[in-house]
């Protein structure tokens, strides 16, 4: 969620500045604990709640289109294998049917 929104707010610029991300932009800096960058999260949320909304909307929005990116791929990739899988069992049918038709013929001799 951070990553996301850090990059949200990088690429909004400065023109476009938020102030819960400006925070967190501030706070955050590299080697704090986990537990540190939630307490920053939680600070920088109660000191700019609206928009620490904004910033979680944004983050749901990029959330659900991750989701139908990846149930588009994953569609996609279904389809893939099942074609995949009925040419292979065309061809095995077909190898049947001719090595059926090749014993029938020597039957016949």
């Amino acid at each position: 969620m951070l990553n996301a929104l850090i990059i949200a707010a990088l690429a909004a610029g400065p023109a476009a500045s938020a102030p819960y991300a400006d925070c967190l932009l501030g706070n955050i800096q590299p080697g704090l604990t986990d537990r540190t960058v939630q307490l920053v999260q939680q600070a920088c949320a109660a000191k700019h709640p609206d928009s620490f909304v904004a910033a979680m909307e944004m983050e749901r929005q990029f959330g659900n289109q991750r989701r139908a990116q990846i149930d588009a791929e994953r569609a996609a990739a279904e389809r893939s294998a099942n074609a995949a899988a009925n040419a292979a069992a065309i061809a095995a049918q077909a190898a049947a049917d001719h090595e059926a038709a090749r014993a029938k013929g020597a039957d016949a001799k």
